[in-house]
């Protein structure tokens, strides 16, 4: 019995790592998620994260001020939300 609860729990340890990393994004994707808020007129985003099958930015410095975006898994827009406070 003991054997399969060490088993077990070597195998949570072993996949942690791999869950843990689900919501970074790829070299790739970070290129198509700048393209995409390049084209909205957007730049310099503190974070690019995944989320809910697309992909979360957070504080974009956009025309107006900064922006949290979300894009879809295929980098199109499907909000955009003003962050309070602007520092330029």
């Amino acid at each position: 019995m003991l054997k399969y609860l060490a088993a077990g729990a070597l195998a949570l340890v072993i996949a942690s790592p791999a869950l843990a990393d689900d919501d970074r994004v790829t070299p790739r994707q970070r290129a198509s998620t700048l393209t995409a808020l390049k084209r909205i007129g957007c730049t310099a985003p503190r974070s690019i994260e995944r989320d809910d099958g697309g992909f979360e930015v957070d504080d974009a410095r956009c025309r107006g001020g900064r922006y949290d975006i979300k894009l879809n898994r295929n980098f199109k827009v499907v909000s955009r939300e003003k962050q309070d406070r602007d520092d330029d």
